[in-house]
């Protein structure tokens, strides 16, 4: 899902290390938001797996990242995953355990938690659309452009042909497969 006026940053469309990472890993992005596709058909049915796929991976995530967090991720994960724990209380919903299978950078998590979360708007809608009257706390409408630029601004100053941008290009390949993962577990059954 192209969203230009959410991913506009410092550099024009198409320049800079924030576009090429998202060239790279188009694929890995789309396999990770194929599983996701109950929810998105119907989310009514699929809210509950939905909600535990996300803490899945967001906890998954939490526990990948290496070094310290970024000034723009103070706080953000804890606060999704207290959000999700809630939401997955009420719902009697347990989300799969996920063992992150390598270190991440904080800016690839970044990247990827905040990038999950422009998404947010297009579910609450569609949850919305499907008749669910009271949306999950994970839905809660919060603008994060100023953090989503900060992690714009850290990636763009990246030269597009260092080895630290195909380090970064490979976690963020990893995080989508934690996602992927997450959505194979929760919506699949498949074991963790």
């Amino acid at each position: 899902m192209t969203r230009p006026s959410l991913l506009s940053a410092s550099q024009p469309q198409g320049r800079g290390f924030r576009q090429a990472v998202r060239r790279a890993t188009r694929h890995d992005h789309d396999t990770s938001e194929a599983g996701f596709a109950p929810f998105l058909e119907d989310p009514a049915t699929h809210l509950p797996a939905f909600l535990a796929a996300q803490r899945g991976a967001l906890d998954a995530l939490n526990r990948a990242a290496s070094g310290p967090p970024l000034p723009e991720m103070a706080g953000l994960i804890p606060a999704l995953l207290d959000r999700l724990d809630a939401d997955c209380a009420e719902r009697g919903v347990t989300p799969p355990a996920l063992v992150p299978t390598q270190s991440l950078s904080p800016l690839a998590v970044g990247y990827l938690v905040y990038g999950s979360n422009l998404g947010l708007a297009v579910i609450r809608k569609r949850a919305l659309d499907a008749g669910i009257a009271t949306l999950p706390r994970f839905f809660a409408a919060e603008d994060r452009r100023a953090g989503w630029q900060a992690i714009c601004a850290r990636l763009d100053a990246i030269d597009p042909d260092s080895d630290e941008a195909r380090i970064l290009t490979d976690e963020t390949r990893a995080g989508y497969a934690i996602f992927a993962r997450a959505a194979e577990v929760a919506f699949r059954g498949v074991p963790a």
